[in-house]
């Protein structure tokens, strides 16, 4: 694709462009696809924290912290929820539960 590879070279030229600077500069990133970073991109980026996705009791957490308590069904089982969203990011499950709300 034309335009993410324009804006990936502009970007490496960019970081290019700090390291002959004076000045000091932080520059952080985040992917939930670290696997799919451009080698010459990783090159320029000196350390990498991965963080595991949530397990299932943080998952339930973020479900019941996200979810409109007033449009929960009492019943609603967060643990048997958020066994069954195994592989989901925490912004994974934001989106779904904030779709899942707006539902009628």
């Amino acid at each position: 694709h034309e335009g993410s590879r324009r804006m990936k070279t502009e970007l490496l030229v960019q970081m290019d462009g700090l390291l002959s600077c004076d000045t000091q500069v932080f520059v952080l990133a985040a992917t939930n696809l670290p696997w799919e970073l451009d080698l010459a991109l990783l090159r320029r980026l000196e350390k990498r924290v991965l963080v595991p996705l949530p397990s299932t009791t943080a998952r339930s957490l973020i479900m019941r912290n996200v979810l409109p308590k007033d449009r929960v069904d009492e019943s609603l089982d967060f643990d048997q929820l958020a066994a069954q969203a195994e592989g989901y990011s925490g912004s994974d499950l934001v989106l779904v539960c904030k779709e899942a709300a707006m539902r009628p």
